[in-house]
């Protein structure tokens, strides 16, 4: 019997600033995880993708007050994907529903390896029409079920190593060759890559070794209760220190520095606050309270592309002066809205703070607004991050 009751979250953390950039749900009781029920039925694809994706329903609806500046990771099958994805494409309208209006965290759905029938261009076709649906999509334990191929084919946003690789990363040859093979085609078709079930240092630095910025186990934080991120940060012990300067004497013998890629803003990416761009002042207000740790809201279009920036400050200045609640409650925000400051996901961090620091100085240190390759809002990231990742000093956030 777990300790959490049916569910919990799990956190993946940004290695590099030691904050989250998610939350999964974790399936607790064996009665819930479809790789035990199918050992012990007879059911065939459609039952047990009928009775997973029920599961991942559940699981969405399990928790209250979602922290909606992290997407919620969701575990379904690729059979789930194939056979029953109608009924997956339920879960934002679940819980936008129960929710009565509140903001909805961002969902990417954890695509783990077939049990039964998931032939390779039936997922193709599930996974276009979840995304269509606004959903992120990943892969999960992604060298024991899915062929390089066809992550280079689908290209999800996430790929995720399983423990049981990441556990012999330190001590097996042979596992960081798969690993490996694994990142060469995942950064060339630009798909990020992230390490699970990471309990000791050994493993956290053989992880970083590989250049995966993105982890998640008991070494790094515990599961939780409720989906809130709040006081979740990586201990100090285990964030990456700042290089020392190499000495130059001929006694020295010089580290060999893995030839990893330099950095984007999209390894430092967090969730954006984002509401439609027709929403009141009060709705703004409300989500503000909601999320005390978002420094802004994000405004969007119909089709996700950002419209407007609302700095908690400079908004919350506006509205709790004389008479601001009732001058601004019930106008659309976008009358206090300034125009976002954007930058690719692809953008160099070095880059990015350089135009944060030459633009608007009255806005240096507001939150960049990411795109995607279609110009839609893919995230937000701080400033304080850009600084703390370019001078590579932990203290810097």
């Amino acid at each position: 019997m777990s300790d959490y009751g049916r569910f919990a979250f799990e956190p993946l953390l940004n290695l590099a600033n030691g904050r989250p950039v998610g939350l999964e749900v974790v399936r607790c009781q064996a009665r819930d995880q479809v790789a035990v029920v199918s050992r012990n039925t007879v059911w065939g694809t459609r039952q047990l993708a009928e009775f997973d994706s029920g599961v991942a329903i559940a699981s969405v609806l399990h928790g209250t007050g979602y922290d909606v500046t992290v997407p919620l990771h969701i575990d379904v099958l690729a059979d789930t994907v194939v056979a029953a994805r109608r009924r997956i494409g339920q879960l934002r309208a679940s819980l936008r529903n129960r929710e009565a209006g509140h903001p909805t965290p961002p969902m990417l759905l954890e695509i783990n390896p077939a049990l039964s029938a998931a032939p390779p261009d039936a997922l193709a076709e599930g996974v276009a029409e979840l995304r269509a649906d606004g959903f992120g999509i990943g892969f999960d334990s992604a060298c024991r079920g899915f062929g390089l191929d066809l992550i280079a084919e689908i290209e999800p946003d996430l790929v995720k190593i399983e423990p049981g690789l990441v556990a012999r990363l330190p001590q097996d040859p042979r596992a960081r060759t798969v690993v490996h093979a694994l990142l060469e085609v995942c950064r060339a078709v630009g798909v990020r890559v992230a390490a699970v079930g990471v309990s000791t240092p050994d493993q956290l630095t053989a992880v970083r070794d590989h250049g995966i910025t993105w982890a998640q186990g008991p070494l790094l934080a515990e599961q939780r209760r409720r989906p809130s991120t709040a006081g979740i940060l990586l201990p100090v012990d285990l964030l990456p220190l700042a290089r020392p300067v190499a000495r130059t004497d001929a006694t020295t013998v010089q580290p060999v520095v893995p030839d990893l890629p330099r950095p984007s803003v999209g390894d430092l990416a967090q969730a954006a606050v984002s509401l439609p761009e027709d929403v009141t002042a009060e709705s703004v207000r409300q989500a503000l309270a909601d999320h005390p740790q978002a420094g802004s809201v994000v405004l969007l279009d119909a089709h996700g592309r950002p419209t407007g920036f609302l700095d908690r400050n400079r908004f919350m200045l506006a509205i709790s002066g004389p008479f601001g609640r009732a001058l601004y409650a019930n106008r659309p925000a976008r009358t206090l809205a300034e125009a976002p400051r954007t930058v690719p996901m692809t953008a160099d961090v070095r880059a990015a703070l350089q135009f944060c620091l030459s633009s608007d100085r009255d806005r240096s240190y507001d939150d960049l607004v990411l795109l995607d390759g279609d110009h839609v809002c893919a995230g937000i990231v701080r400033v304080t991050d850009l600084l703390q990742e370019a001078t590579g000093n932990p203290s810097a956030a």
